[in-house]
């Protein structure tokens, strides 16, 4: 998932390579990529921390009305089964992770803007995309952590 990811980050807003501003581009497509997945972590995680909180209200009013045995169970379990699939896709950090990264990076473009054009030379350039790339590597870092951890435990 994580390699689909990075492919599909690399071709969105085609090659920043070819703009007259590489690093700026650079930068720039980074921002909206983070921005995107931010937004779409945080409905999946409020999607999703909705529906245990109601899967376990459902259970607790079908158990008081003595639903049948089976109803109940069935409900009960799907609440583990979601409560579990929020811990192994942890899209609350997924989120976190993704708008901490946003927010570096829009500071870097806006303090990389700031400069006049005459001081965007080839050492502000590197500067800035030296910043996405150590933004990038961190976030990356996160995730291969989160997937190692969660492998361990279950070990």
């Amino acid at each position: 998932m994580m390699v689909r990811m990075l492919l599909k980050r690399r071709n969105q807003g085609g090659d920043p390579w070819t703009a007259p501003d590489p690093a700026l581009a650079l930068a720039l497509q980074q921002v909206r990529y983070y921005a995107r997945n931010s937004t779409r972590f945080r409905r999946i995680y409020r999607a999703s921390e909705l529906l245990v909180l109601l899967a376990t209200a459902t259970t607790t009013v079908v158990a008081a009305l003595k639903a049948a045995a089976w109803v109940t169970a069935t409900l009960a379990a799907s609440t583990v089964v979601f409560t579990g699939m929020n811990r192994v896709v942890d899209t609350h950090d997924r989120y976190v992770s993704s708008i901490s990264a946003w927010a570096e990076l829009q500071e870097a473009v806006n303090d990389y803007r700031l400069l006049p054009e005459a001081r965007r030379d080839d050492e502000a350039r590197k500067g800035l995309v030296a910043k996405v790339n150590a933004v990038m590597k961190a976030d990356t870092d996160r995730w291969a952590s989160r997937r190692r951890n969660i492998i361990k435990r279950h070990d």
